[in-house]
This record gives structure tokens, C-alpha cells and sequence, in this order.
């Protein structure tokens, strides 16, 4: 279940589609500790949702210090990275409208034309 919600954050997924990509890929099933590649769902999304309600936020904040702490105890990453963050923001969206947008007609004085 905590693979499942690690993935449905990391790729946007909603719990019924996240279920579904589980069961179709062997690589997230193989990061959720699968052995052997698995065509049934592993659950049924409404268990997902229950899970996540249930471990609320505190508990998917003790899930991430465990998931860092273990990683630098593995030596997967080494303590002093985690001293400072750099977020690269260039693919950040923009509230950018297109010159085809209508609701630049609203917007754009004068623009009577349609």
C-alpha cells in the first residue's frame, strides 16, 4: 500500500488508475516488493483511499523520515545533500493565455472583432 501511494504521487495517478498501471507493469510491481510478475490488481481502489485516510498526515510524514533515514543508512544518499534543497522551477506552469484563448475577450480592451 505505501508503494502504491508512493507511486500514485510520483506520477500523478489517481487510485483507480495507479491500481490499474500496477498491474500492468513489472517494474512497479517489483518496487511494491513483488517477486513475480502479477495481472490481478493488488487491490481494490477504495482500500487505497481507506489506507491513505487512515495513515493521514501524520503518518505520511513519518513514512517519508523513514524513507530518508534509510537511505542514508544504506548510503544511498549522503547526509550533508539533504543540508540544502535546489528546486528547478523551469518547467513550472504559467498562467499564459493563448492568442486563441476567449477569454482574452474579456479581458483585452477594445477586442470587439468576433
Amino acid at each position: 500500500m505505501v508503494g502504491l501511494l508512493y507511486l500514485k504521487h510520483a506520477f500523478g495517478e489517481s487510485d483507480e488508475s495507479v491500481v490499474q498501471r500496477w498491474a500492468e507493469n513489472p517494474y512497479w510491481q517489483f518496487f511494491c516488493g513483488g517477486e513475480y510478475f502479477e495481472t490481478r490488481l493488488p487491490c481494490d481502489p477504495s482500500g487505497l483511499t481507506r489506507f491513505r485516510h487512515a495513515l493521514g498526515d501524520a503518518g505520511v510524514e513519518e513514512l517519508l523520515a523513514k524513507t530518508v533515514e534509510t537511505a542514508v543508512s544504506l548510503k544511498a544518499i549522503a547526509s550533508q545533500d539533504l543540508e540544502r534543497v535546489i528546486v528547478d522551477s523551469t518547467m513550472q506552469e504559467k498562467a499564459i493565455a493563448f492568442p486563441t484563448d476567449s477569454r482574452l475577450l474579456d479581458v483585452w480592451p477594445g477586442a470587439s472583432w468576433c
